[in-house]
């Protein structure tokens, strides 16, 4: 039976603990808040600073660590384990620079596979904008930070910043942060995301695709969020991917892995996630992160019916062998703070369940001070429902929203029209 280090606080966490948990692993758990459902799944849980795990007393007792979040990974936290003996599930920071630095993504694709890019333009001097604006053209105009910006940094020209000089005041301020801005060319299309594990050989196994919807109100409009929900459909497809769609999108994520050994020395290892748009010029890459996406881990994490233990020892041993995950729909529903996203959001809020959940239930960021939940300013709890068909997996979810009290919110509309 294996020990596991866990670290991260937030409902993707909490879906990898329920999984490790459900194969039999013993919990520790590292975690910047103390989320309740992690906390009773874990054998020992630490509170304190996430990147740096490294300082738990007898870390020789773990046999592996799996890293949750993108930060902890962008500074390093898989290196410093592994210097100390301790395996990890997930990338270096050199090699989750797929994630964590634009730039480099955009980069290395075009070295390897050009056609996966849209058009785009790294800027790094304030006084080459206007031309990359002009060459861009200001009405198809997306501006990516280049750094980590917890999914709320991408801004797109007439929905996020309406004039040439709100482009050049957020360019030169990322500039300034990260020593270079993205601009790209707005693709048009539909977006579909591959999540796949990758072991220490470069063994690629895909999971079920997933649809998340982004947008923080009904009918898709308002503001980008880290997501409100996401579904995936009892067949583990989406009816608008094609068998060749997929192929392509796995074989971009082939090509990025070996791009990433050839130019790094190093393997990447533990879980990819690749966010595509399909569009009339093929299928084209929005972003690669470095981890689970949330909700998708719950809705993949939630139907796996192999040991999840098992999959950790194997992406380490390069030894990785296709999951088994059940034949079911998944609809996963976020319940967020009044005013999310923005300024305005509701933060400490106590919030409770009345009755009994049939769904299953992750929390998100949330904290527990004397058995009272409390919200944060981010994503609270996420209900997740299952089905022989996306609309009773939507059901079960929303059968529950009304058990969940508080200052909170969520979108009503999430797999309504599949």
């Amino acid at each position: 039976m294996s020990r596991v280090l866990l670290i991260g606080n937030g409902a993707r966490e909490h879906a990898i603990a329920a999984a490790l948990h459900k194969s039999g692993a013993k919990i520790w758990s590292l975690m910047a808040r103390m989320n309740p459902g992690i906390d009773t799944l874990s054998e020992r849980s630490f509170e304190g600073n996430l990147g740096q795990a490294e300082s738990i007393p007898n870390l020789e007792k773990i046999d592996y660590a799996i890293v949750g979040p993108e930060a902890p990974l962008a500074e390093g936290l898989v290196d410093r384990l592994e210097t100390r003996g301790i395996s990890a599930v997930g990338p270096s920071a050199k090699t989750a620079r797929l994630e964590t630095s634009k730039v480099y993504a955009r980069l290395l694709l075009q070295s390897i596979q050009p056609e996966a890019n849209p058009r785009f333009q790294v800027v790094k001097h304030i006084q080459d904008l206007d031309d990359a604006i002009d060459r861009i053209g200001l009405e198809d105009l997306v501006i990516k930070p280049d750094g980590l910006t917890g999914g709320k940094g991408v801004k797109l020209f007439a929905e996020h910043v309406h004039s040439r000089d709100e482009v050049l005041i957020y360019a030169e301020k990322m500039i300034r942060r990260d020593g270079s801005v993205i601009f790209e060319e707005k693709m048009r299309g539909t977006e579909f995301t591959v999540q796949v594990l990758v072991d220490a050989n470069g063994t690629v196994e895909s999971m079920p695709l997933v649809r998340d919807f982004k947008r923080a109100y009904d009918g898709d409009i308002g503001p980008n969020t880290g997501s409100m929900g996401s579904y995936s459909r009892e067949s583990h497809g989406l009816g608008y991917v094609t068998k060749n769609d997929l192929d392509k999108s796995l074989g971009i994520l082939k090509h990025a892995i070996r791009g990433v050994k050839e130019n790094t020395g190093e393997s990447y290892k533990g879980i990819l996630y690749g966010q595509f748009m399909k569009t009339p010029q093929g299928i084209k890459v929005i972003e690669f992160n470095a981890r689970f996406g949330d909700p998708e881990a719950m809705n993949v994490l939630s139907i796996l019916d192999s040991s999840m233990d098992e999959i950790c020892h194997r992406i380490l041993d390069g030894t990785l062998k296709r999951p088994s995950f059940l034949p079911l729909a998944t609809v996963c529903v976020y319940i967020v703070p009044e005013g999310y996203p923005g300024n305005g959001v509701e933060s400490d809020q106590p919030i409770s369940i009345r009755g009994e959940i049939g769904s299953e239930l992750y929390y998100a960021s949330v904290y527990e001070r004397n058995g009272t939940v409390y919200t944060t300013g981010s994503r609270a709890i996420a209900l997740l429902g299952k089905g022989h068909s996306v609309r009773e997996a939507r059901t079960a979810a929303y059968e529950d929203i009304d058990k969940i009290e508080g200052r909170i919110r969520y979108r009503s509309d999430i797999a309504a029209n599949v």
